[in-house]
C-alpha cells in the first residue's frame, strides 16, 4: 500500500492538530498492518514524502499547490525549514519495485533528496527569475524542525530516484505549459492548509 509521509506522524498528534489527511493516512496504515498481523499477510507499505513531478490529472494537487505557492508569493511568509521531495515517477517505481521483489517487507520511505526553503528559493530563482516567489523567514534549527529520512533501504532493492533538480524543473515546466503559472501577479496564492501548520512562519 502506499502511505505518504503523514503517515510518520502519531494519529494524536494528527488530531489534536486537525490534520486529518495526515491522520487518514496514519490510521490506514495501521488498520493495515493491524489486520495484516492477525491474518498472517505480509503488508508492505512505500511512504513518499512531498511528491512533485508532472501530473497525470488536470486538476492540480495539494503538493504541487505548495511548490505553486513558493513560485508566485503569497500572505504567508515559510520557516526556512527542510523539504523532503520525491518525483511522483520515482514513486510509481518504487511502488513496482516492492511489488515485485520477493525480498520486499516492511516500510519504504520515499525520500530520496531534501533541501531547505531559502536553498529551494536560490534554485528556482536561478532558471526563473521572473516570479514573485514566497518570503523564506531564516531562523532556527533546520534539524529541531525536521529530521532527515534515509530511503536506503528502498535503494538496497535497486531504486534509483531522479536527481531534485530534475523533478523541481519538471515540475514546473509542467505548470508552465498546462498555463498554471499564467498571470502571477494578478492572483492571490494560498498556502494549502496541510502545509500551513509546519511550513508557515509566525509574523
Amino acid at each position: 500500500m502506499s502511505c505518504s509521509m503523514c503517515g510518520l506522524s502519531s494519529t494524536p498528534y494528527n488530531l489534536r492538530w486537525q490534520l486529518w489527511y495526515c491522520a487518514a493516512k496514519t490510521v490506514a496504515e495501521e488498520t493495515a498492518l493491524e489486520y495484516a498481523e492477525k491474518n498472517g499477510l505480509n503488508v508492505i507499505t512505500a511512504c513518499p514524502c512531498i511528491v512533485f513531478g508532472p501530473q497525470l490529472q488536470p486538476i492540480v494537487n495539494t503538493s504541487s499547490e505548495l511548490l505553486i505557492y513558493v513560485l508566485k508569493g503569497g500572505p504567508n511568509a515559510l520557516k526556512d525549514m527542510l523539504w523532503h521531495v520525491v518525483d511522483v515517477r520515482d514513486v510509481a517505481d518504487a511502488l513496482l519495485l516492492v511489488y515485485e521483489k520477493p525480498e520486499s517487507f516492511g516500510r519504504y520511505l520515499c525520500a530520496p533528496d531534501y533541501i531547505t526553503t531559502r536553498a529551494l528559493l536560490e534554485l528556482l530563482k536561478k532558471t526563473y527569475p521572473d516570479y514573485n516567489y514566497v518570503r523564506c523567514k531564516a531562523g532556527g534549527d533546520l534539524n529541531a524542525i525536521i529530521t532527515p529520512f534515509s530511503s536506503e533501504k528502498l535503494r538496497n532493492l535497486g531504486w534509483k530516484p531522479r536527481e531534485l533538480e530534475e523533478t523541481l524543473l519538471d515540475s514546473i515546466e509542467y505548470y508552465r505549459e498546462m498555463g498554471i503559472l499564467q498571470n502571477v501577479e494578478a492572483q492571490t496564492c494560498r498556502l494549502p492548509d496541510l502545509f500551513r501548520h509546519l511550513h508557515a512562519a509566525e509574523e
